[in-house]
């Protein structure tokens, strides 16, 4: 009979070949992968504990942006995350405060406590320190209450009641508080008067970032009085003589543009001893109108 050719299957089947296509030999396998395994479970291990132990992985100090109304001791002492914490203690809760490394709560936190906080981030500093930057809100005005008087930022947002008036910026007349919670917008009984008001104020602090002179218009306006038709009066003092301005304004397009008129005239002098009158810088006129 002639040879098939062909390898019996007992042949394929011979125990050496077999053994040499066991478990622990199979095609494509590194003899060595458990042990890279091993290897990187371990290392994996390691890091975990220097993270979680290491020194230069818990708060020590904070670094807070300096503030006019709030001291450094009163912000730490608000801050929930404490000396020796963990600094991933606090991060989050929101995705996008995890990718920042923020303390969302501490934000939050901060800002219910003290209304002079316009925006706040806290956020990790390695090694060993949370940073606090915070824009802070600025009094520019103020209203009287009963119990004395409440300080405005220039959005119209309550900052602190003192028992009486400051110097240096001017009350709001005319407007009836309904309601007021510190870092909060104040509420009043005709709100349009309120905005006309809020208005006025940011027109005049923009024309007082103005860099041509060192005279500012906020600092000599002592008093804002708006009216139920947009309109508003306010009591200027002339930093040449002392005495006072009476100067009608309105809420416009033109309303920046009249505030630096009014700061320029007012520094060169050219309102100076015109006696009693008002200044009339309603629709397109800048007239000195004397009292009859």
């Amino acid at each position: 009979m002639r040879p098939s050719g062909r390898k019996s299957n007992l042949e394929n089947n011979r125990p050496d070949r077999m053994a040499a296509q066991g478990p622990g030999n199979r095609p494509g396998r590194h003899p060595n992968a458990r042990g890279r395994s091993l290897a990187g479970l371990l290392l994996a291990v390691a890091l975990g504990l220097l993270v979680a132990f290491l020194p230069a992985f818990r708060l020590q100090t904070y670094e807070i942006t300096p503030t006019r109304g709030m001291t450094p001791a009163a912000i730490e002492a608000a801050v929930p995350i404490r000396p020796g914490d963990h600094l991933f203690q606090g991060l989050g809760p929101g995705l996008d405060q995890w990718l920042g490394l923020r303390y969302g709560r501490t934000e939050e936190l901060l800002i219910q406590k003290f209304p002079y906080i316009r925006t706040v981030r806290a956020y990790l500093d390695f090694p060993s320190q949370m940073q606090i930057d915070i824009e802070e809100r600025v009094e520019v005005a103020y209203v009287s209450i009963p119990d004395g008087c409440v300080l405005l930022d220039k959005e119209g947002y309550a900052l602190l009641i003192l028992p009486e008036p400051p110097a240096g910026i001017p009350v709001i007349e005319g407007v009836s508080v309904r309601a007021l919670n510190l870092g909060q917008p104040l509420t009043v009984q005709v709100p349009d008067s309120m905005n006309s008001a809020v208005s006025l104020l940011g027109a005049i602090i923009d024309a007082d970032k103005d860099t041509r002179t060192p005279q500012k218009l906020l600092s000599q306006v002592r008093q804002i009085r708006p009216l139920s038709n947009g309109r508003l009066f306010l009591t200027l003092v002339l930093p040449g003589t002392g005495d006072e301005l009476t100067v009608a304004a309105e809420n416009s397009m033109d309303q920046l543009d009249d505030m630096l008129w009014l700061r320029f005239a007012m520094d060169q002098g050219a309102l100076d001893n015109r006696g009693k009158g008002v200044l009339d810088l309603t629709g397109t006129r800048r007239i000195f109108i004397p009292d009859a």
